[in-house]
């Protein structure tokens, strides 16, 4: 055996990172991966932990040979899962599920590491799981869980050390209507989703019924030597919006109001019980022997809890109490910020429960009333119908530990409000060259870049802290970044209500900069933001039209309040005599996937895979021309997919480019080619190698920037190819069509401050977009030849100096958008000013590409053909045929 030093990467609190060693030991030429287990406060109890690794291609190709040792050398009981492979059959993403038991405060270094046997804690109770056609029986070591497939909660019975803890028959989820009437859910469908040695989960589908029915999803996670359950409760609105003008208000007759929906949970056994319980972490636990406690959060708590952010359909802010109360018998008391842990004891057992993100995610509340645990995540305290609209999904998580009496409290929750936080160390993130152009933070790093994104992450105006400028809380918005820089020029008073939705994907930026850096709070950031979006900026529908069904919300106009659009773009407010154009929905300009896919390999969390694929098929849907009223007369592509700017405009452009980039990311995540092959239509579409480049007008700036992004995502399509092993006529098409281009940015590309007079707005967006126009070149080089090669370079490199020139002088150069363009395109700049890049492979076979053929799109055609007798008497043909 050789003795190796694994670096571990600790992140100091100036976002920072210092390598710390640990001696493992390992046979020569195996795996060793450090696994780094960060935790704020100290927890005691059992923590189910999962986390999503990457693997070099080749290094790993059976998941068995891989055992989980804790700091002390102690090998633990895991689950593995492949997320994603290589060309090769190898692992790519693998996801790891353990149960931790204590954990100290700070950082500890664990290993993943790989042996010709594997070795696991012989000791530790495995989870097992047998399924009949009515039930399923989920065995963890330390309880038992009789589960049925016709209700939610799915309890049939819950058995610890022999005995029953729960009464079944109070044991219950309801939701009550904008009329008051209770509504019970009807299961549809049952799967097991996964099903491990330490972890299964169990999906359970099916609808509230009513005059508008409320879809639901309920997934439930057990854990091997525990009796904690996950319950992850999503409801759904399937129906469309109205939209009226393409406008997104609340208070669309498709959207589902409600007063409440809460679920119980109740204890067998006589009375009396006793509660236990928190308000607020670290506090000590508080008793009360009689059981009767209502803990509510009303509001955010903070210093502008009323903000015009929370307005309801009537345009009023219905929060009427700041912060949160607590009520007993004998007793009232109040605050500001309630994260509570309560624990429902009794003579049969004890339950525990805890919501996280109680108060970021208001109204919340948690009743105990005699043998009874009422957990609401939308209180009718809150005294407002809840509403929501057409389209929309949200989904809370709830925790419980269900144990014997006397052996479990809410010390078997501590850690809920405060998860330990698992990553690698930032150098195995760039062996296993997962991500692209990556490298770890340290001293060689670019101290422009790591400057304003160390501020945005820990610095006095940093991203948490700008929450609180519009009260970024309740349980529509919270997770979401504030556009800020909508402010420069909002002519009402500030601050302005504006919501940025994920655009430039700040979702992937912050989770590629919390792999450089190691600093957890980039995770803090990222994950609730990542189910912000998967739930409220995504149209979950199916039944609006194609170019919206599944697509992803604009960020909130420029320059206007949001109103009552809440993260939907366009309100009524907004709309006055003069802008009769006004309004729209979701459009390929503004999709964004990479984020969630990585998102999805990192946690394992199926909603981002769906969330992925949504936006993928939108891609494929909107373009489709057999689903619209066009297809009576000619059914082939839209051109709703490619169109940047205006519809007429099929070139390279965000449009075309995001909708290319989901669609490899649906690839990449299914493997399945019609993803690809779509992908590569939208390419041959908008791009040719022997494009009269001049002709389109690239230096119109307001009208054409984006086309830099086009080529960013070109480029990544070459990369995803070469890693599959596809060097065939699509790859060469794409490849001569991106040098064609790059050809003319080295002779004619310039700075945007040089034309100052031509944006409408210059704000440190600009400057910060000039780092794009230099990622495009640098990406270019490995593809071209020496000349054309160190050309790109040595342009990028000018244009990356006179970007930051430009943004310095700007006070606003940490603004919301220049930092989600920053956290990729910075680091980018950074990455290739110290490395020179490989060449990439190269087709040696010739191939006949024609000639440019401009596109035309379907509403277009159908008018052309329209106009004429012949075209007219064509499409009354095609009408009758199909009839």
């Amino acid at each position: 055996m050789e003795v190796i030093q694994a670096n571990c990467a600790a992140a100091s609190s100036n976002a920072t990172s210092s390598m710390i060693g640990n001696c493992i030991r390992r046979p020569p030429s195996a795996l060793a991966i450090p696994l780094l287990l960060d935790n704020r406060t100290r927890s005691v109890s059992h923590q189910p932990a999962t986390v999503g690794i990457p693997f070099p291609k080749g290094a790993l190709a059976d998941p068995a040979s891989l055992c989980l040792l804790d700091s002390d050398g102690h090998a633990i009981l895991r689950q593995t899962e492949k997320l994603a492979i290589w060309a090769d059959g190898s692992v790519k993403w693998l996801l790891l599920d353990f149960v931790a038991g204590s954990l100290p405060a700070g950082q500890t270094c664990w290993v993943l590491s790989q042996k010709a046997k594997a070795t696991e804690d012989s000791g530790s109770p495995r989870l097992s799981l047998l399924e009949s056609p009515d039930k399923i029986l989920v065995e963890t070591g330390a309880a038992t869980f009789h589960l049925t497939r016709d209700r939610v909660p799915p309890f049939a019975r819950v058995v610890c050390q022999d005995k029953d803890v729960l009464d079944i028959g109070h044991t219950d989820v309801v939701l009550t209507d904008g009329k008051g009437h209770t509504v019970r859910p009807r299961v549809g469908r049952v799967i097991v989703e996964s099903h491990g040695p330490v972890r299964a989960t169990l999906r359970y589908e099916g609808v509230f019924s009513g005059r508008r029915p409320l879809r639901f999803v309920a997934r439930y996670a057990f854990f091997a030597g525990t009796g904690l359950v996950r319950m992850d409760l999503r409801i759904h609105n399937p129906d469309r919006a109205r939209h009226r003008g393409g406008l997104w208000d609340l208070g669309d007759p498709h959207s589902i109001l409600f007063r409440d929906l809460s679920l119980q949970f109740a204890l067998r056994g006589p009375a009396p019980s006793k509660v236990i319980w928190t308000n607020e972490p670290g506090e000590t636990p508080r008793f009360l022997e009689a059981a009767d406690l209502e803990i509510y959060q009303g509001s955010s708590g903070g210093e502008i809890w009323q903000s015009k952010n929370h307005v309801n359909r009537f345009g009023q802010v219905p929060c009427t109490q700041r912060g949160y109360r607590v009520r007993t018998m004998t007793n009232e008391a109040s605050g500001l910020r309630a994260n509570p842990r309560v624990a429902l004891s009794g003579a049969q057992g004890t339950i525990s429960a805890a919501v996280p993100e109680f108060w970021q995610q208001f109204p919340k509340a948690i009743e105990v009333r005699g043998q009874v645990l009422r957990l609401s995540l939308f209180p009718e305290q809150f005294g407002d119908l809840f509403e929501l609209q057409g389209g929309e999904q949200k989904t809370h998580t709830i925790w419980l530990d269900i144990a014997t009496q006397g052996s479990g409290d809410v010390s078997a929750l501590d850690w809920v409000h405060e998860p330990v936080r698992l990553h690698a160390s930032p150098q195995w993130y760039a062996d296993s060259a997962a991500f692209e152009f990556f490298a770890p933070t340290g001293p060689e790093s670019d101290q422009r870049v790591e400057g304003i994104l160390a501020e945005a992450i820990q610095g006095k105006r940093n991203l948490f802290s700008r929450r609180e400028i519009i009260d970024e809380y309740g349980w529509r918005n919270y997770g979401e970044i504030y556009a800020d820089h909508e402010n420069d020029y909002y002519k009402g008073p500030r601050p302005v209500i504006s919501h940025y939705n994920n655009q430039y994907d700040f979702i992937y930026g912050a989770l590629f900069q919390f792999f450089r850096t190691g600093d957890a709070s980039w995770f803090d950031l990222l994950d609730p933001l990542a189910r912000h979006v998967i739930d409220i900026d995504i149209y979950h529908t199916t039944r609006d039209r194609a170019t919206y069904n599944g697509g992803l919300f604009w960020h909130t106009d420029h320059y206007l309040d949001a109103a009552t659009c809440t993260h939907r773009a366009y309100s009524r407010t907004n709309c006055g005599p003069a802008k009769k154009a006004y309004g729209g929905g979701p459009g390929c300009e503004h999709n964004y996937t990479t984020g969630l896919l990585h998102y999805f390999y990192v946690t394992g969390n199926p909603d981002a895979r769906e969330a992925v694929l949504s936006l993928a098929h939108w891609v494929m849907d909107m373009d489709d021309g057999s689903k619209n009223i066009f297809r009576f007369f000619d059914d082939g592509p839209t051109g709703w997919a490619s169109g940047t700017d205006r519809f007429t405009y099929h070139g390279p452009g965000r449009g075309c480019g995001n909708s290319v980039n989901a669609l490899l990311d649906g690839w990449q995540v299914t493997q399945e080619r019609c993803y690809l092959q779509k992908a590569e239509s939208l390419i041959r579409r908008c791009v040719h190698p022997d494009d009269d480049v001049a002709a389109r007008n690239l230096l119109n700036v307001e009208a054409q920037w984006s086309y830099t992004l086009f080529f960013l995502v070109l480029a990544r399509y070459l990369r995803l190819k070469t890693d599959a092993g596809e060097l065939d006529a699509s790859y060469a098409y794409a490849r001569a069509s991106l040098l064609r281009y790059a050809h003319w940015m080295v002779d004619h590309e310039v700075p945007y401050f040089n034309q100052e007079e031509s944006l409408e707005f210059p704000t440190e967006t600009w400057a910060a977009q000039e780092l794009r126009k230099a990622n495009a070149l640098q990406v270019t080089a490995p593809y071209a030849d020496e000349l054309l090669r160190s050309q790109c370079l040595k342009r990028g490199e000018e244009l990356v100096e006179r970007a930051w020139s430009d943004l310095l002088r700007f006070p606003s150069r940490d603004s919301a958008r220049a930092i989600a363009i920053l956290l990729t395109a910075g680091t980018c700049a950074a990455y290739f000013r110290d490395r020179s890049p490989q060449f990439a492979p190269r087709v040696t076979q010739e191939f006949d590409f024609g000639r440019p053929q401009e596109f035309v799109p379907q509403k277009l055609r159908v008018l052309t053909q329209l106009k004429s007798v012949r075209g007219l008497a064509s499409a009354l043909l095609r009408l009758a045929r199909l009839r």
